[in-house]
């Protein structure tokens, strides 16, 4: 059971001047709102947002998607439920509404609870599992993400890599093992049981190069499926290792000064790169749609 904090209160009608949004919001992008400011122009906010009194007017509590698609409709007045909180309880009923209703990326959802517990050191994590309604093992497997290089973090974000897949990537030691096998990982769609298995090759220094797993196609396909397999699989390899270039590209970038000359040498193979990632990934989705005719 949840033992958040108490939402007893009123509903009443601000002003949207007189409200901002949470100042320690969850979420570092709101997403595509058109969607919901449609929803919201044809049937109004059949939800009233969650909003606490504050010294400037009201800040957002719960809602702050809802909020936003208001305010860029031009609305003057929105329907809050207004309620008395601290910053640590605002904190909790904002991280429950969002872990509810899986608003949150894995990585949003992990930095949420690092904040919870170092940067503000509101509990621990059987304090914080309590309050949003979790086991204390969801926590901890959460808060483990954010070990992983920023290159993978990135990629469990954009949901490409999953936080299963994540956790046997946490097995290995080295960081660019980790890169390399998170990035092969999307490349290939490969799923946790895979990951697991490649993982336990590489403690055992004895990972089969990508070709070698044309040989686990199996034989029942005829001869025109097997190749049009290898050939997805090629290009998903070649887009990878594009993909990882980029990465190391972006890593040498940090290291120089802004006005270098190589600097900008580096921005131009950078775009050279990407164009041909996105070349590749044109290429195997048309393939997909039209394989080789017979």
């Amino acid at each position: 059971m949840m033992d958040g904090p108490s939402l007893a209160g009123f509903l009443d009608e601000v002003k949207m001047r007189k409200t901002h949004p949470a100042q320690r919001s969850l979420r570092s992008d709101l997403g595509d709102l058109d969607e919901l400011m449609a929803s919201i122009s044809k049937v109004g906010l059949l939800q009233p947002i969650v909003v606490r009194p504050v010294e400037e007017g009201y800040e957002v509590v719960a809602g702050n998607r809802r909020f936003e698609a208001c305010r860029r409709l031009g609305w003057i007045k929105i329907p809050c439920h207004i309620v008395e909180l601290d910053d640590k309880e605002a904190f909790e009923v904002s991280l429950v509404e969002n872990v509810q209703r899986n608003m949150l990326n894995p990585v949003e959802e992990a930095e949420a609870f690092r904040r919870y517990v170092e940067d503000y050191g509101w509990g621990g994590v059987s304090e914080l599992a309590r309050q949003i309604g979790k086991s204390q093992v969801y926590v901890s497997k959460r808060l483990r993400l954010l070990s992983l290089p920023k290159e993978i973090r990135a990629e469990i974000a954009r949901r490409n890599i999953s936080p299963s897949v994540g956790e046997e990537l946490l097995s290995l030691d080295d960081e660019n093992q980790q890169i390399e096998l998170g990035m092969r990982a999307v490349g290939e769609s490969l799923s946790r049981s895979d990951v697991r298995d490649m993982v336990k090759m590489i403690h055992r220094g004895n990972l089969p190069e990508f070709d070698a797993f044309t040989d686990s196609i199996p034989y029942s396909y005829s001869d025109l499926e097997k190749q049009q397999r290898i050939t997805d699989r090629a290009l998903a390899k070649s887009i990878v290792a594009l993909k990882v270039a980029l990465h190391r590209i972006d890593d040498s970038l940090e290291l120089l000064e802004e006005g270098w000359v190589i600097r900008e040498l580096l921005f131009e193979h950078r775009k050279a790169i990407h164009s041909n990632i996105d070349a590749l990934m044109n290429l195997r989705k048309r393939l997909s749609r039209h394989p080789m005719p017979k």
